[in-house]
């Protein structure tokens, strides 16, 4: 069955990035057919939408009716439509139509809502709670049969100032996320996500949310109390151990997803923030297990490269992250062959 992915724009690269991690940590079977500017259409004989569910920039995606050129205007939709052999046109409760960019300046809302009922009332009889998406990218236009959805009213309730315990400085629930789905955690084979920075435990939360088992290591006392205050009020297991992430008080862990320090609010010398990451670099490749992945973020002028080398990772991915004014952060995606 032919499928469409229409992904968030909010990052340029970690959409598609994280999109493409989670299909290969749970293990869905798919062809890539083609990837547009924010649009993904996969050929899978297995169901994807499990897996997507557990994204946070996937927008939306469903069962796809068909691909037109946007060159051949409302009538290259209507072709879609007519040559579908679903039939979501009759009795929809809603049309979505949706330009990437400025792509498809000749189609309009309302003539395509205009063809999509002529069409109902002669071919298709009525089906309630159905949503027809029509998305333009890059020269096509993509008509699908929405079947899964992205809810943000989740990640709004685990928002660091909706805990219990807040600590200035922790990253929002939605990108807690995105970094443990670029570590291949799999919630299909019931791995184990260990975060050596744990502090307030936001991504102890997101793993919780997602079915993965977790631990977290927090040096700071205060900090790893209130870890375990989040995780309580969320109705997760408190598992927060003391501890350094320079000597990891863990034996194994299938994946790593963590948010080291960076100087904004400890303020550490550029050495000693340079000595950290190269031993929790060294300690996190003895705790991995062989094949695993972690992601973590750090600043630009740190020379990690060369410290991923040393240590024996090898990197996968480097993702730069602007976060405010002149502070831009990698995030660094490594796998311990």
């Amino acid at each position: 069955m032919l499928h469409y992915v229409h992904l968030s724009g909010e990052h340029r690269e970690l959409p598609l990035l994280e999109f493409k991690a989670v299909m290969e940590s749970e293990e869905v079977r798919h062809r890539v057919l083609a990837q547009l500017d924010q649009v993904v259409l996969i050929e899978s004989d297995e169901d994807p939408y499990q897996a997507l569910r557990r994204t946070a920039l996937v927008k939306y995606a469903g069962i796809l009716l068909g691909v037109s050129e946007v060159s051949e205007g409302i009538q290259g939709v209507r072709r879609v439509l007519k040559d579908s052999d679903i039939c979501p046109y009759g009795g929809y409760d809603h049309v979505n139509f949706r330009r990437v960019k400025r792509y498809g300046a000749n189609l309009s809302y309302e003539s395509l809502v205009n063809a999509v009922n002529e069409l109902s009332s002669s071919l298709c009889r009525s089906e309630r709670g159905r949503r027809l998406d029509v998305v333009v990218s890059e020269g096509c236009v993509v008509v699908g049969l929405r079947v899964y959805e992205r809810d943000l009213s989740s990640y709004r309730g685990r928002e660091p100032v909706a805990r219990p315990f807040y600590a200035p400085g922790a990253m929002a629930p939605s990108i807690a996320r995105v970094f443990i789905n670029l570590s291949r955690a799999s919630v299909k084979r019931k791995h184990n996500v260990l975060d050596p920075f744990c502090g307030a435990g936001g991504f102890l939360l997101e793993a919780c949310s997602m079915g993965l088992s977790y631990v977290g290591v927090e040096i700071n006392y205060t900090l790893s109390e209130g870890a375990c205050r989040n995780l309580i009020h969320y109705g997760c297991v408190p598992n927060v151990v003391s501890g350094d992430a320079c000597s990891i008080p863990v034996d194994k862990a299938d994946s790593i997803a963590t948010d080291p320090p960076y100087g904004r609010m400890t303020k550490p010398s550029q050495k000693e923030l340079a000595e950290l990451m190269r031993c929790f670099l060294e300690e996190s490749y003895c705790v991995l297990r062989r094949g695993g992945y972690m992601t973590f973020a750090q600043k630009i002028d740190i020379p990690l490269d060369e410290m991923i080398e040393q240590v024996g990772f090898k990197l996968v991915e480097r993702i730069p992250n602007w976060v405010h004014g002149s502070l831009t952060r990698d995030i660094l995606v490594v796998m311990k062959e």
